[in-house]
C-alpha cells in the first residue's frame, strides 16, 4: 500500500510517499518509477507497482584490518 508522510525539510512542508509493501512506486504524470519520493504537496500521484525493491547486501570480506 502506498504511504504518505508530511516531513519539513530546511522549513519547507514536503510530502514523502512510499510503498510499505517494499515495492516502487510509478509516477502517474510521468511513468517514472522510485523507491521513494519527496515532493511538495499535491503536485504528483503515485500508484504502487508489483516489483519489488532489490534488498541491499552487505559486503563481506576475507580482509583482515592492517595493524599500522
Amino acid at each position: 500500500m502506498i504511504k504518505q508522510e508530511t516531513i519539513i525539510i530546511n522549513g519547507r512542508t514536503l510530502v514523502k510517499t512510499y510503498s510499505d509493501s517494499n515495492k516502487y512506486i510509478i509516477q502517474n504524470e510521468t511513468g517514472v518509477k522510485y523507491s521513494e519520493a519527496i515532493d511538495i504537496p499535491y503536485k504528483y500521484t503515485y500508484t504502487e507497482s508489483d516489483e519489488d525493491i532489490p534488498k541491499e547486501q552487505e559486503e563481506v570480506t576475507d580482509e583482515q584490518p592492517s595493524n599500522i
